[in-house]
């Protein structure tokens, strides 16, 4: 009875499966029946052999097991424990009960049992305890190895939360780099398009003034035909028009030849233009440019040749008046020529009415090259929407491109955690089976594992406070992480008002930069000036304490040689007296030659204080006065000079001689200056000495000619007509008129060399003004 009553102790303390006590308290209730009848003992082995053969059921249908296999399946971060804990004691409080009833059963109905029949109780009870224990150690490693688990799980979540984070932060600051570099690339296109907007406004003003002056030179042209008209309707009888005419028409011809050339070329650069516009894009506007001051030469060459024109009918004008009086005599003998000369008029009015037809087909090519610019242009701006167009679509390749390298990145990382799981799979693989062997182990130390079961369940509830904690953390870290998202939003709250902040400050401080430039520009000149002022009195200076120095240096020389020149005359006295004063005399003449000798010294040094011409005046004044004192002084050599007075005499000669160094040195460097200005222009010269009249090149006598021939009448053709006062005979001989045509040939050959000097001249012109503008357009060009 002692082992009963110790029996349900240890009952107590065990923790048995559903399955195994509703199978004892089963075979109990058959062993009660069995007691009554007469085999007992037949029942009693049958019970033996059934209990030992359904001991080990319980082990592979138990729930908790089927619970514990659900729960490895599911996931660790949404598991809750608490139904492990109470499927676990819900069989200690069955095993309890159950065990009451079979001790009751017992007390009741072991008195009419044998004695071997309460050993074979005894056994099944010890079988049924290991059994029990066996599945409990089962149970505890189980929860052991699920705790693990979800320990482990815990911990890469939180590593996936970490590494979430990081790549969250450097996900903003990319955005942030992204976003700064837009910023950037839109600052410039705004830039680009108020530039573009400037220069097309520059070309639409362009464009209109050459439309003005192309319609001014369209009025000149009429103006000049019409006066072509008149010229030749005045003059179809004269005998020399035909020449005039012929020489006229070759001048136009070559002015023809040479605007067919230029026609030529511009079309051989206009195609140029077209195969360059595919490659060079860039360099439109300067070829547009280029192309506006060939026009604009065009347009000068075309109105030059008119106002020379002018000019010769003003001059043939005068010549056909004084020719009018001399060809009514010769009218009616020149009658036959004049139908071949109005033959000859007709051909040439043809040949006029050709080169108006040539004219209105170059106008015609101008409007056509002109549209052809237009199109051009609007070829050129839908390239430039194009390449616009094409820049968007490739910032948001990039951005894609972008997305997918994040994306790269995160599936790397996808795929390492998934090596460490899979390594860590292996791991828990040879875990389970080294617990499978140590299992067989625990079977000899049951004692132990019951002292270990209270351990266990004592780490049990902390695991499960860790539990508790981590879920407290987790749901801190989401809190936080909502946190950091406001905060993000609000420094980009902030980020935009320190943009908007950064703008005014960055116009602020563009417009005291203005400011500060202005103010440092006029610094600048003032510092300039005073440069100027400081190097200016640093020459004076240095001049001037050279030239003390060499006057210094002199002094001393003479004032030795004076020494010596005294004690000599001590030793000689009064009776040599007047032999010695001569001898001083050719000494000191001999040292005014050795100061002259030394002038090139002197010029030098007195070249870098040549400052201003009125202070050379002033010494070349105070030079003539010492000049002139020197010959006061020479013309009574009976007076004995003293020490102080030929110094000061020295001082002023040597000042003298400077001041001339200086002056010559300075009318050297200013004929040198002269010359190479005159140099420079000496086509501004001949220009403007060609554009007088040619009377005012000249000699004298052809102006006394000109005086006598004003008396005999208005002019020099009148008084050849007229003759001399008092002479009988007034017609015409031949003498007079080889005289008059020599005269006319000398003025005709006088205006052709004023002709070719002048297209000369406005060639030269040209070409400095092209490279002005173009200089021009360098400097706009760096400015922008």
């Amino acid at each position: 009875m002692e082992t009963k009553s110790e029996d349900p102790s240890e009952m107590k303390e065990v923790e048995l499966s559903s399955d195994a006590v509703l199978s004892c308290a089963s075979r109990c209730a058959d062993l009660d029946e069995l007691r009554n009848e007469d085999n007992l003992e037949q029942s009693e082995k049958e019970l033996l052999i059934s209990l030992h053969t359904d001991t080990d059921a319980p082990e592979v249908g138990s729930p908790v097991k089927v619970s514990l296999f659900q729960d490895e399946n599911s996931d660790l971060m949404n598991t809750e424990q608490k139904p492990i804990i109470t499927s676990m004691a819900e069989p200690t409080a069955t095993t309890t009960e159950d065990v009451k009833s079979i001790e009751l059963k017992e007390t009741t109905g072991v008195s009419d049992v044998d004695i071997a029949a309460g050993e074979g109780t005894e056994d099944i009870l010890d079988v049924t305890r290991t059994n029990h224990q066996e599945a409990c150690e089962n149970v505890l490693r189980q929860q052991q190895v699920q705790y693990q688990e979800q320990l482990e799980q815990l911990k890469a979540a939180l590593i996936q939360k970490d590494s979430m984070i990081t790549l969250y932060k450097r996900e903003n600051t990319i955005l942030e780099k992204e976003k700064q570099a837009f910023r950037k690339e839109k600052d410039l296109a705004n830039k680009e398009k108020e530039s573009a907007v400037i220069k097309f406004a520059m070309k639409e003003k362009l464009l209109l003034d050459a439309k003005k002056e192309k319609e001014m030179v369209e009025k000149q042209l009429l103006e000049a035909r019409r006066e072509i008209k008149n010229c030749t309707t005045r003059f179809h009888a004269l005998q020399e028009e035909r020449s005039r005419v012929t020489y006229l028409m070759d001048e136009k011809c070559n002015e023809i030849r040479k605007y067919q050339r230029e026609s030529e070329k511009h079309k051989s650069d206009y195609g140029h233009l077209e195969s360059r516009l595919k490659y060079q894009m860039n360099k439109l506007n300067m070829e547009t440019e280029a192309k506006l001051a060939l026009e604009k030469k065009l347009e000068e060459e075309r109105n030059a040749p008119h106002k020379l024109e002018e000019k010769a009918y003003e001059k043939l004008k005068i010549e056909f008046e004084a020719q009018t009086i001399l060809l009514k005599h010769e009218i009616e003998r020149k009658g036959e020529q004049l139908d071949k000369l109005i033959k000859d008029t007709q051909i040439q009015k043809e040949h006029i009415k050709n080169l108006q037809e040539q004219l209105a087909k170059e106008i015609q090519e101008k409007n056509q090259l002109s549209e052809r610019f237009v199109a051009l242009q609007e070829e050129h701006n839908d390239i430039q929407n194009s390449y616009s167009e094409e820049m968007l679509s490739s910032a948001k390749l990039r951005g894609q491109l972008e997305e997918l390298q994040i994306l790269q990145t995160q599936n790397a990382l996808k795929e390492e955690k998934i090596n460490t799981l899979n390594r860590e799979l292996k791991e828990i693989l040879q875990k389970v089976h080294d617990n499978e062997h140590d299992l067989k182990q625990l079977h000899e130390r049951e004692k132990e594992l019951l002292a270990i079961n209270k351990e266990m369940s004592e780490s049990i509830v902390a695991l499960q406070n860790q539990i508790c904690l981590l879920k407290s953390e987790t749901q801190g870290i989401a809190a936080e992480n909502e946190l950091l998202k406001r905060e993000q939003s609000q420094y980009d709250e902030k980020y935009l008002r320190l943009e908007s902040q950064l703008k005014s400050e960055q116009n602020q401080k563009n417009e005291e930069r203005l400011l500060l430039a202005k103010h440092l520009s006029e610094k600048t000149k003032l510092y300039e000036v005073a440069k100027l002022k400081l190097d200016n009195v640093l020459g004076d200076f240095e001049a001037t304490k050279h030239k003390h120095g060499t006057v210094i240096k002199e002094l001393q020389r003479e004032i030795q040689k004076c020494k010596k020149s005294l004690e000599q005359s001590e030793h000689h006295h009064k009776s040599c007296q007047c032999n010695g004063y001569h001898q001083e005399e050719a000494e000191h003449l001999a040292e005014v030659e050795v100061v002259e000798s030394r002038r090139p010294h002197s010029r030098q040094s007195s070249s870098a204080s040549a400052v201003s011409s009125s202070r050379r005046g002033s010494q070349s004044s105070e030079s003539d006065t010492v000049m002139g004192n020197r010959d006061i002084e020479f013309k009574d050599p009976t007076k004995t000079p003293s020490k102080k007075h030929l110094v000061e005499r020295i001082l002023r000669l040597q000042q003298a001689s400077a001041r001339q160094a200086e002056k010559i040195d300075f009318l050297e460097n200013h004929t040198l200056s002269l010359v190479a200005e005159l140099q420079k222009k000496s086509k501004v010269v001949q220009y403007y000495m060609l554009r007088d009249q040619t009377g005012a090149l000249t000699s004298s006598k052809s102006d006394q000619n000109k005086s006598e021939l004003v008396k005999y009448g208005n002019g020099v053709m009148s008084a050849i007509y007229n003759g001399i006062k008092g002479a009988d005979s007034k017609s015409m001989t031949l003498e007079l008129s080889l005289e008059i045509n020599k005269k006319l040939q000398a003025v005709l050959e006088d205006t052709l060399l004023k002709n070719i000097t002048l297209k000369e001249n406005l060639d030269v012109l040209g070409l400095e003004v092209d490279n002005l503008t173009r200089k021009l357009r360098q400097t706009a060009a760096k400015d922008v």
